[in-house]
Order: C-alpha cells, then structure tokens, then sequence
C-alpha cells in the first residue's frame, strides 16, 4: 500500500497515529486557551452589578488574561517562567478560567477546559512535543 509506505517514512517506528493525537490534543488546548480567555468576559458581563460595571469588568477581565499568558507563558517569550512558577502561574491562570466557567454556570465548560488542559499537558510531555521545539528557529 503506497499510504502505509508514505506514512512509515514521515514517521518512523509507527508514529504517525501519535502525531495525530499530539496536534489533536495541541489544537484543543490552543481552543481551550481561547475558551478561558472568552469565559472571563463571558463571567465579567453576567455580573449582578451595574451595567457599566458589567463592561468595565467584561472588557477588562479578557485583556489581563492576555496580557498575563503574554508576559509569563507564552512560547516565543524568551522570558517566560519555567519550572515551578510556571506551573504555579499556569495552575492558577487555568483555574481562573475554570472558576470564571463554573461561576457563570457553566459546569460543561469548566470541565471542557479541565480534560483539554490535562490533555494537552500530557501531550506537552510527550517525546513529540521536544521534537517539535526542536525544529522551531530561536
């Protein structure tokens, strides 16, 4: 079969139904970075306060989120936190978002968020995500 011939010499030793999974679970943690971002906005506008308020906290929440992975987590951020200030920055940015889902009322959504994060962090772990980073230009 040409496909198996094609595929073996992409990924050698059979990896090619794990390069799939990895930018599966890849995608669906860049999808649930965004779904945080959208739940802290989605929370600040259903506020029981005023309706300036509401804006402010709607329009504002988003943008500390962004700024925040920004600064401290993002790949092409030659200062990004590593080790255990990583972990402690990105338990509680994730957690942010979990809260901001499950105080809107959106439990579906929290739990969304938790299975993508741990789904992407052991795709994060795995042998495939070196090799990528390792093809990345500095």
């Amino acid at each position: 079969m040409m496909l198996s011939d094609e595929s073996s010499a992409l990924a050698p030793n059979g990896e090619a139904h794990m390069i799939v999974l990895y930018w599966i679970a890849m995608t669906a943690l860049f999808l649930a970075e965004l779904a945080v971002i959208g739940a802290t906005s989605y929370w600040g506008f259903t506020l029981g306060a005023g309706w300036a308020f509401r804006i402010l906290v709607g329009l504002a929440a988003p943008a500390v989120m962004i700024f925040l992975w920004g600064r401290f987590a993002a790949h092409n951020n030659a200062n990004a936190l590593t080790g255990l200030p990583r972990v402690l920055f990105e338990t509680a940015w994730w957690g942010t978002g979990i809260a901001a889902f499950a105080a809107s009322g959106l439990l579906a959504g929290a739990i969304g968020v938790a299975v993508a994060r741990l789904t992407g962090l052991a795709a994060q772990r795995s042998g495939l995500h070196a090799k990528r980073d390792e093809n990345i230009p500095a």
